[in-house]
């Protein structure tokens, strides 16, 4: 069954959530963000098999929101809406509110690809967190560009391009227009990418009042599971796995062309045969079927005793 829930932010914003419940009993209910410069459908697709419906099929409930200014949690830029980074870390009490409204007496975890598995990670750093944190959470092809943790120097100076022509044309045309490009589905808000540029030029993933995202992840309690690709250019193994190497309870699946490993080098035999997709690939290929099961089965490890 899937049923909608319009709720408000903290500021009033207007957000969608798609309610996806299994046919049987639930064991645990997951809220499930998706990337940047798109919206929810590539979590959820009626064509084809997808993440969110082999979680639900594995007994999840799942939440599935469109983040701030995507989708149907408009308005978008086109229409005159901006955010910043802050507001859509902050936004993630909002979600955990609403599951835990729907299923009170369920464990809850978070799943994030990309953009929401940063955030979400973020607001589990801060003071709002300490008693109301996710059980567990998967940070999937997510990463965070800072020039500390990525020392390939003709990189980071693609990096850097490619962030500064970002900005500029979100500062020329008031957003950036991802589907003119032909880089996405979901223009991005002026104030967010300036967010970015300004962590950059600082060095350090933090809020806009100097809380420091990426220093607080020490500080997160919960487990959480990081899956890394080396087909992923935009998150790849060698700067996702330094920006989450202060969690403390951190479980890593390296996927390869030759296998996928875990944070010390042993193979995973659930996810043999399947590579190393590309960043979206990750969540919109059907071949990653393997890994999206084998997610499921790692969440229920942590949620059921």
């Amino acid at each position: 069954m899937t049923a909608e829930h319009r709720i408000r932010a903290a500021d009033g914003w207007r957000l969608s959530v798609l309610d996806l419940e299994p046919a049987g009993a639930a064991w645990g209910v997951v809220v499930a963000g998706h990337a940047m410069m798109v919206d929810r459908r590539t979590l959820l697709r009626r064509d084809r098999p997808c993440l969110a419906r082999t979680l639900c099929d594995a007994g999840l409930r799942v939440l599935l929101p469109d983040l701030r200014g995507h989708g149907a949690s408009g308005p978008d830029p086109a229409h005159g809406g901006d955010w910043s980074y802050d507001q859509l870390v902050e936004d993630t009490a909002v979600y955990l509110d609403l599951a835990r409204r729907l299923a009170p007496d369920l464990p809850l975890a978070t799943l994030g690809h990309s953009l929401f598995g940063h955030t979400t990670a973020a607001w589990c750093t801060t003071a709002a967190a300490r008693e109301v944190a996710p059980a567990a959470h998967v940070a999937l092809c997510a990463d965070f560009w800072l020039p500390g943790t990525d020392d390939r120097r003709l990189v980071w100076r693609l990096k850097r391009l490619l962030m500064g022509l970002a900005t500029c044309s979100t500062g020329v045309l008031g957003s950036l227009p991802a589907r003119r490009f032909g880089v996405g589905s979901a223009d991005e808000a002026y104030t967010y990418f300036e967010d970015f540029r300004r962590c950059i030029a600082g060095d350090g993933w933090r809020a806009r009042d100097g809380h420091d995202y990426r220093a607080g992840l020490a500080g997160v309690e919960l487990p959480v599971l990081l899956v890394t690709s080396e087909g992923d250019r935009l998150a790849p193994p060698r700067t996702a796995e330094r920006l989450w190497s202060p969690l403390p309870r951190r479980t890593t699946w390296r996927l390869g062309p030759a296998g996928a490993t875990d944070e010390d080098g042993r193979a995973l035999p659930e996810l043999a045969g399947l590579g190393a997709p590309g960043h979206m690939a990750a969540v919109t290929d059907p071949a990653s079927a393997p890994l999206w099961r084998a997610i499921a089965t790692w969440l229920k490890g942590q949620l059921v005793a």
